[in-house]
């Protein structure tokens, strides 16, 4: 469980969340002007101010990896958020000798 938990670590942290370049044409109709990174982006992208970027199915910057979470690496953060929750269960049980 531990070396699947630092593998999705790995993943979160140097995968690319979904960055979208920088473009002065709207490839689309329906895609929208952002000031603060001077492009067009899709509906569903947003600016992150901490990474400084318009990143694809932003969900949030998690403190944990430093990253943000996006259409990219979001199964990776899944997969690390549920394998943190189930080391900290196997702790537990290990430090009250339930096993």
């Amino acid at each position: 469980a531990t070396s699947l938990l630092f593998w999705s670590l790995f993943n979160v942290g140097c995968r690319d969340p979904g960055i979208l370049r920088r473009t002065s044409k709207a490839p689309a109709a329906d895609w929208r002007w952002n000031d603060r990174a001077l492009t067009y982006r899709p509906r569903r992208a947003i600016y992150d101010t901490d990474c400084a970027c318009i990143i694809e199915d932003f969900d949030h910057t998690c403190p944990w990896t430093g990253t943000a979470i996006g259409k990219n690496n979001m199964l990776y953060f899944q997969v690390f958020v549920s394998h943190v929750f189930i080391c900290l269960i196997v702790d537990i049980l290990l430090l009250t000798n339930a096993v």
